[in-house]
């Protein structure tokens, strides 16, 4: 409901006062938090460069923008441990042998610790928790085999939806630009470069770009995995394959 008062607010031009504006774009930082589909984030920065434009006076504008763009600070600390290791750089196939009899008496607490060390509760949502940047992983137990699974951790370019494309931009002067385009408006085209800070942008003027496309490789690193140990692994994947649920099966002693 409040973002639906907001898209009707954000073409408003009369009765705001300073303080209005202040209250309206101090709304943003919150928002930005908030779980959505992955054209949440855009929709919000839409909304917040429509009201800039519309009714953000000349003197007010770039303390205003600067309100609205904040990040939003976190009112807890991750209690999560970092991968003890050594690593390895894990295979499709390794993996797969692993988990066929590797996935009882798993370690609940540790699952966890690993699926939020590696990030990827940064990009990927987990029952209705973390990013929207890559595809929801609630349910992946029951939605993949181990294999497509392994495959899609181990070599997240070998399969990739139209959702979740990259973009490559070949500016005039010759450099490139790869990233994920967020929206294209009023002759720019802002696209987000680092998947770990979705809330940052770069803005390309229009008319200084060569060209544009779809890039078939993912956003999501490969090797995430590789920095865990055998034990680690084994707990990264009875969290996934579990839901999060420790009182699942593969976590009884």
């Amino acid at each position: 409901q409040q973002i639906s008062y907001m898209f009707a607010l954000r073409n408003a031009t009369a009765g705001w006062n300073p303080e209005h504006r202040k209250t309206f774009f101090s709304w943003f930082p919150r928002a930005r938090t908030w779980k959505g589909g992955n054209s949440f984030k855009g929709f919000i920065e839409n909304i917040r460069k429509d009201a800039l434009a519309t009714f953000a006076p000349q003197e007010e504008l770039a303390a205003l923008d600067a309100l609205s763009n904040k990040v939003e600070a976190s009112t807890s600390i991750p209690n999560y441990v970092a991968p003890k290791g050594p690593g390895k750089n894990w295979t499709v196939d390794e993996v797969v042998a692993l988990t066929t009899d590797g996935l009882k008496g798993r370690d609940f607490k540790n699952g966890e610790d690993m699926y939020r060390s590696i990030m990827c509760a940064t990009c990927h949502r987990f029952n209705g928790d973390g990013g929207s940047i890559g595809p929801d992983l609630t349910g992946v137990g029951n939605r993949y085999t181990m294999r497509d699974l392994m495959e899609n951790i181990v070599d997240p370019s070998k399969v990739i939806s139209d959702q979740y494309d990259s973009h490559e931009i070949t500016k005039k002067d010759g450099s490139i630009i790869i990233g994920r385009i967020v929206v294209e408006e009023n002759g720019k085209v802002f696209i987000m470069t680092n998947p770990f800070a979705p809330n940052d942008h770069m803005a390309i003027n229009e008319s200084d770009i060569a060209k544009k496309g779809t890039r078939k490789v993912s956003m999501m690193p490969p090797g995430l995995i590789n920095s865990l140990n055998q034990e680690e692994l084994l707990n990264l994947v009875a969290y996934l394959v579990s839901g999060g649920n420790a009182k699942d099966k593969v976590f009884q002693k």
